[in-house]
């Protein structure tokens, strides 16, 4: 378990848990009125919504909806509570800002 600005990150399939050296499957918790930090991926992302609602950039997603994001594409998560499950490539990262990040979920 992972957590970073009040949202809370649990890998399911990555090549550290076993199980997959290709894809990385992890839920994020998003917690009630949470606003993710705006950055990209250089991967593209699979956002399928479990429970609640959220936004990814202008697009509203309930529990059964998927959201991709195209690799390199600024965007931000917003809304909750909600649980996500998100998919991408192993070897993920991002660029929050100035700064580029491997987020260990997906390792």
């Amino acid at each position: 378990m992972f957590e970073r600005h009040g949202f809370v990150f649990r890998p399911h399939a990555t090549p550290s848990k076993g199980g997959s050296t290709q894809i990385a499957l992890w839920t994020v918790e998003v917690p009630a009125g949470a606003e993710s930090e705006r950055h990209q991926v250089d991967k593209e992302e699979v956002f399928h919504v479990l429970e609640g609602r959220v936004v990814v950039n202008d697009v509203e997603a309930a529990a059964g909806d998927t959201v991709v994001v195209p690799p390199h594409v600024e965007f931000q998560l917003v809304g909750g509570p909600a649980k996500v499950l998100v998919a991408t490539s192993v070897g993920i990262t991002g660029l929050v800002k100035d700064q580029r990040i491997t987020p260990p979920w997906s390792l």
